[in-house]
């Protein structure tokens, strides 16, 4: 809230101090504010109704709408043969007189910008030979109307003389192309595949219920998995009522997620709202530069002349913006930053978990399984600090015998859960059916289920003969008594340099980390090299899969696209747009899908680790796609433009600038950018995958989920369960945050007539977001404890290239602009890179050094101190021992303890025993289930029809 309300006093700064400011700066600028206003009333290009400043709600929507001129056309005072130069003040609304209709641009002399009213077609082409065409509806005369076409037919038709490569010319003249049966065939597969998953899902959802029981035990797991209070608490669903900016379900990670999103929420209306109040004060033509479409030769000659002339006389707002947002982003981060540590410490204190009473040691040698090597380092700890061990949990070096021993533990529980056995066994023969139906079941047994069987266990010595034969990796988690021994243990290993063992140093330190984020199975062969490797293995993969989203979905639409005809104004319609937005999302589910793998594959040992790794990969591919969609749409704007003759506002042709800077800088080419970075981010990255994502990734798995085990009756058990269980939540979402973020803030690069609509829409679409998550997490996904704040940290450092990009942007927009500088060519962009890059170091050596100064300080008396591990175990059921696979086995095969540590399923708590000797407290009965049985009503309902049509007719 402090950076919400150093925002809004630099709003009303600009808002009411604004020509103060402007007298500071000189008289040119205190010039500028007084007539402004005149100005832009003079300029006949916009007109009185866009010109006054939006009052109230009723005229928010307006401003999102595209600027047209509410003026009628009428006709100019331009006489026949009269050649006229516009410039920004004339009316794109004006007409030739009805004696001579048509306006022809002068290609005759070497002017630009002239044009002339002609009387017909023949007139036309003595003006312009690529104009044959005398066009009644637009005024104008016009080249020739032919998609896809490389050479017209300049004969006074709309016909075509040579069509760009992979189409071909037709008899009428038009351009088809060439892969049109291809494209026809492809289509009518997609078609046909379309209506079978039509007809098998609704065959599906009208199948009588023949598991009813088992489908039943299946949802009542995937409810006892979800996020419940504790068992003093009755073991109940969180209310959705719950306050996820204040309160801990799910761990004081998963606070600082939730306040994270609610600080870029209020980030986004600030931007919006500072841009939008000095459009409001200043001039309403910062609503609209830089949206408005291009159109006819005429009207180019106007807009460029009125952009780079508006543009240039309101470059002092942009650059006051970008300071305003500059200086609240980055101070605003850092007060973040603070609150974030600050409610992070401040839930620590006030709360024990798993992390308070363990050490991690490191530095273990290769110790056989033969070993009691847990009971020797116990003894070993507790002699040398004169401390209480509960026990120590060793991480083994297991990775290529994982499946084998998560199988066992999992049929281990089966075999003892009796809230799966409680489930009646049903004749698992097929019913009979009626041919569609039987081959749609036959199919879905092939494909997608398997008969259960009932689980069988390995001999018992057979998996004592996989326990002795493993090895240690070099790390293991020494579990004290209480807090206060474990901080005894830790200050005596420290004086002494660590502690002697089987010839080696031990060393010990503080974990920060919670069991169930310990990724066991990669311990002892993840070392620094081979995580590396992997890394760099990931960098390929990336890449791969960053050029197959280029050439087989972006490479097609930018085809499309520099393919199309933009003479006489047209652009690309409604399915251009939809088309690029749905490649934009295929191109960030593929990073996506790649990122998450290769985080798998690098070998964390730790998931909030992994998922920093993830967002990072995330963040820097999604990157790359903007970055190709960028080049892309520059050279085909450049191409486009210099086919169209456009030149700059003093008249020299594009296609004569040689200095991409001079090139970049153009009006034409700042709108066309500015438009694709606005489409680029809303609605493909901001809102259209979240929309989708709770769809496939609750609603259908579900819904599917329980149709194929209700209609099979050969599926029961464990899979029955993995049919209806919820898709795990991780903290993935920071990534999708942060490059929101980056997006929005490349719109500073241009024109601002995007930017209140564009971040206006950034913090709307979180809004959703953030109910979305909200009610995933207290509703759907399987249980989740976020302890530390690692990913947030690092989603905090991420925000320093935001900073960033706002500050080089900054430099950008004042280059030349009496600000003391004035750089010309290349030199620019290294000095804006050089900009983004300082304030990156700094931002993030700030994080490091100075944000935990402020940071609160440990209480000198402990609200917990005393709580026992015994009494925070007895609570939670995840330890350091039942998450532990290999502990768990060795408990049973090698210890022999009864009963012995049994590994924690999510859902299946109730199956965890007590055994104080194995270090286990927690006992807990099964939790109720919610009501499912609205989820059988698309199903009930297609029965209910069925039946109804069945029925004979009765007088």
């Amino acid at each position: 809230m402090i950076a919400f309300n150093v925002a809004l006093f630099m709003a009303l700064l600009a808002a009411c101090g604004l020509k103060a400011t402007l007298a500071a700066r000189g008289p040119r600028a205190a010039t500028k504010w007084t007539s402004q206003r005149g100005n832009a009333l003079m300029q006949e290009n916009i007109s009185a109704g866009e010109n006054r400043p939006p009052k109230g709600l009723r005229q928010l929507g307006d401003l999102f709408k595209e600027k047209e001129d509410k003026m009628d056309h009428f006709e100019g005072k331009m006489g026949c043969q009269a050649i006229i130069k516009v410039n920004s003040t004339s009316s794109k609304k004006a007409d030739c007189p009805s004696g001579c209709p048509y306006f022809a641009q002068d290609k005759t002399d070497d002017q630009f910008c002239t044009f002339k009213c002609v009387k017909n077609a023949e007139e036309c082409v003595k003006m312009n030979p690529k104009t044959p065409i005398a066009d009644k509806e637009s005024g104008t005369c016009r080249s020739p109307l032919v998609e896809s076409c490389r050479e017209y037919n300049y004969d006074g038709t709309d016909t075509c003389k040579v069509c760009n490569t992979l189409y071909a010319l037709a008899p009428d003249g038009k351009c088809y192309t060439s892969l049109k049966y291809v494209v026809y065939g492809l289509g009518v597969v997609l078609i046909v595949v379309g209506v079978l998953i039509v007809v098998w899902m609704i065959d599906l959802f009208s199948r009588p219920n023949w598991n009813e029981e088992v489908l039943q035990k299946a949802q009542e797991f995937r409810s006892h998995q979800k996020l419940r209070t504790s068992a003093q608490d009755g073991r109940q669903l969180w209310p959705l009522t719950t306050n996820l900016l204040y309160e801990t379900p799910a761990g004081a990670g998963m606070l600082l997620h939730f306040n994270f999103q609610f600080m870029v929420i209020l980030w986004g209306l600030v931007v919006a709202l500072v841009w939008f109040i000095m459009a409001t004060v200043i001039d309403h033509a910062m609503f609209i530069l830089g949206t408005r479409n291009f159109g006819t030769p005429r009207n180019n000659c106007i807009l460029v002349a009125w952009g780079y002339e508006t543009q240039q006389r309101l470059m002092w707002t942009k650059v006051l913006f970008c300071q305003v947002i500059y200086v609240f982003t980055f101070i605003g981060s850092l007060l973040m930053g603070i609150r974030q540590l600050r409610l992070f410490q401040d839930s620590d204190y006030q709360n024990k978990t798993m992390k308070d009473f363990v050490l991690m040691c490191d530095g273990l040698p290769r110790i056989s399984g033969e070993v009691l090597v847990e009971e020797e380092l116990k003894k070993s700890v507790e002699s040398a600090t004169g401390t209480s061990v509960v026990s120590v949990s060793v991480a083994w070096d297991h990775q290529e015998h994982q499946e084998t021993i998560l199988k066992y533990l999992e049929n281990d529980m089966v075999l003892r859960d009796p809230h799966l056995k409680a489930a009646r066994m049903v004749d698992t023969a097929p019913p009979d059916m009626n041919p569609i139906r039987k081959a749609f079941f036959s199919f879905e047994q092939a494909i997608l289920v398997e008969e259960s069987e009932e689980p069988e266990l390995p001999a018992g010595s057979e998996m004592r003969e996989l326990c002795l034969g493993m090895t240690t990796s070099p790390c293991a988690f020494v579990v004290f008594n209480t807090e206060k021994e474990r901080d005894t243990a830790l200050e005596a290993f420290l004086q002494n340099g660590g502690m002697a063992f089987q010839d080696t140093k031990l060393q010990f330190s503080e974990l920060l980390s919670e069991p169930d984020t310990v990724e066991w199975y990669n311990y002892g062969h993840s070392s620094p090299a081979a995580k590396f490797r992997r890394l760099c293995l990931g960098f390929v993969a990336i890449f791969l899969g960053l050029v197959f989203w280029s050439v087989a979905f972006y490479a097609p639409y930018a085809w499309s696209v520099m393919t199309f005809n933009y003479d006489n104004g047209q652009q690309p319609g409604f399915i251009y747009g939809l088309s690029f937005s749905m490649v934009v999302v295929v191109g960030n589910q593929i990073m996506y899908e790649i990122c998450a793998r290769v985080s798998d594959f690098v070998g964390f040992r730790f998931s909030d680790t992994k998922a920093v790794c993830y967002m990072i990969l995330f963040c820097m591919s999604c990157l790359y796609n903007v970055l190709v969609d960028m080049a892309t749409t520059y050279y085909i704007a450049e191409q486009v433009m210099e086919e169209l003759g456009f030149r700059t506002y003093f008249g020299k042709k594009l296609s004569e600038i040689d200095s991409f800077t001079e090139k970049f800088e153009t009006y034409a080419m700042q709108r066309n950018l500015a438009e694709n970075t606005y489409r680029y981010a809303f609605p493909a990255t901001y809102l259209i995958p979240f929309l989708i994502e709770p769809v496939v990734t609750i609603y259908v798995p579900l819904v599917l989920g329980s149709a194929i085990v209700g209609s099979h009756p050969e599926v029961g058990g464990r899979d029955a369960e993995g049919w209806v269980a919820a898709i795990p939540m991780d903290m993935g979402r920071y990534a999708d945050i942060v490059l929101n973020m980056l997006l929005g803030v490349l719109i500073f690069y241009f024109p601002g007539g995007w930017t209140h609509s564009l971040f206006f829409a950034l913090a709307g679409s979180h809004v959703f977001i953030y109910i979305v998550d909200h009610c995933r997490l207290l509703r759907s996904v399987p249980s989740i404890t976020v302890a530390t704040m690692e990913v947030d940290w690092w989603a905090q450092a991420m925000v320093a290239p935001v900073c960033g990009i706002v500050l080089s942007s900054m430099v950008f927009k004042a280059n030349c602009q009496e600000y003391g500088y004035c750089i010309q060519g290349m030199p620019l962009v290294g000095v804006c890179a050089g900009a983004f890059f300082a304030h990156t170091v700094v931002h993030f050596l700030l994080l490091v050094y100075v944000v935990p100064l402020f940071g609160k300080a440990k209480p000198e008396i402990d609200p917990c101190k005393d709580q026992t591990f015994k009494d925070v175990a007895a609570k939670m059921p995840c330890s350091w021992f039942t998450t532990n696979p290999v502990h768990c086995l060795r408990s049973e095969h090698v210890y022999n303890h009864s009963p012995p540590c049994r590994f924690w399923f999510s859902g299946k708590e109730h199956m965890l025993e007590v055994n104080e000797k194995a270090g286990c407290y927690f006992s807990d009965k099964i939790a109720e289930s919610e009501d499912f049985t609205s989820m059988h009503s698309i199903s009930h309902g297609l029965k209910s029809l069925k039946s109804f049509r069945s029925q004979p007719e009765q007088d």
